[in-house]
This record gives C-alpha cells, sequence and structure tokens, in this order.
C-alpha cells in the first residue's frame, strides 16, 4: 500500500479541537478530565511501516532496551513511552491506543498499524476487527480515504506553518520542517 495519504491522515489528527475545526468523524482527540477535547492531550507518531532502506518502522524490542540493560539504566533512553503514546499513524490506518483498555489491546492496535513487518504480520484478522467495531483501528477507507486519489491536493494545509498556526502554536515541529 502507497504511503501518500499519511499527510492526510496527520492532518486529520492535528487538527482535532484546533482553530474551531471540526475533526473528521472518528478523530476526536482524547477527553480531558473537564470533558473537553485538546491537542495538548494528543501524542501522536506518524510512522511508515518501512522506513530508510527498507528498515522495519516496527520490531519487538528497541535497541534501547538492550542499551537500557548494558547500561545499568533504570528506563531505556526513548524520546516517548508508550503510555504516553495516544495514536499511531502509519498507511494501513490510525491506532487510537487511548481507547485501549489493555496491554492487550494495545499491542493488538499496533499489529494493525504494522503492516508487512514482522510486528505486523502476527496480526489476528478476528482481532483486528473486534478493534474496528471498538473504534480503536481504522483504516483509511474507515475514514473516507480512497487510497487511489489520494495526495496532497487534499491537504487543507498546504505548509507546515499552516499546522502550527491553526494548532494555536501546540504543535512546534522540529527545526528542519520550520522554512518561514
Amino acid at each position: 500500500m502507497q504511503t501518500r495519504f499519511l499527510p492526510v491522515l496527520m492532518l486529520c489528527l492535528l487538527l482535532t479541537g484546533c482553530g474551531g475545526r471540526e475533526p473528521p468523524a472518528g478523530l476526536q482527540g482524547t477527553v480531558s478530565t473537564d470533558g473537553s477535547t485538546s491537542m495538548a492531550d494528543v501524542m501522536a507518531v506518524l510512522q511508515e511501516t518501512f522506513r530508510e532502506k527498507m528498515a522495519p518502522g516496527f520490531v519487538d524490542k528497541l535497541d534501547a532496551v538492550a542499551l537500557a540493560e548494558n547500561a545499568g539504566l533504570d528506563l531505556p533512553p526513548v524520546m516517548i513511552y508508550s503510555d504516553d503514546l495516544t495514536h499511531i499513524v502509519t498507511e494501513e490506518g490510525i491506532a487510537y491506543l487511548h481507547k485501549c483498555t489493555s496491554m492487550a489491546d494495545r499491542m493488538a492496535a499496533i499489529r494493525a498499524v504494522a503492516g508487512f513487518t514482522e510486528v505486523g504480520m502476527a496480526e489476528d484478522p478476528d482481532e483486528t476487527a473486534a478493534l474496528k467495531e471498538r473504534g480503536i483501528f481504522k483504516t483509511p477507507a474507515d475514514l473516507g480515504i480512497d487510497v487511489r486519489r489520494a495526495n496532497r491536493d487534499l491537504l487543507a494545509a498546504k505548509s507546515v506553518k499552516d499546522l502550527v498556526n491553526w494548532s494555536g502554536g501546540l504543535y512546534n515541529p522540529p527545526a528542519k520542517f520550520r522554512n518561514w
């Protein structure tokens, strides 16, 4: 499956609760204790199932785990811990991890979006169907995205600056994406 609609999925997620825009059905952010929905509550990862030189984007065990074990660290040195992650967006769809009620659900949702990686190949179709019924996993088709027609022309934002403006400054992209 091609990855050209990933920006469309990510834009839908970034617009959740921002700038007075209504997110597409099924792309609401997490709900705060006061009942409001806020981008500050969303920690999403945009990940292609295969990265540069066909390295898998999903693995069973991070190199950081072995590093922590060898160095005697209490925690692996990673930027985002899994408990903080609310959404994973890949060319396979979106995993709404904040809706999971157990670690087993989270792992199944990750397998559902992991595509043809070793992790994704362990996906159980019945388990994935149950996740779809519960709204934990959605494919592009579930979101009304026709992958054959998806391209950057479908994006409401024409630049990273637009995303920053629409988020009210909550989205702070890395410097390499700031070209204004």
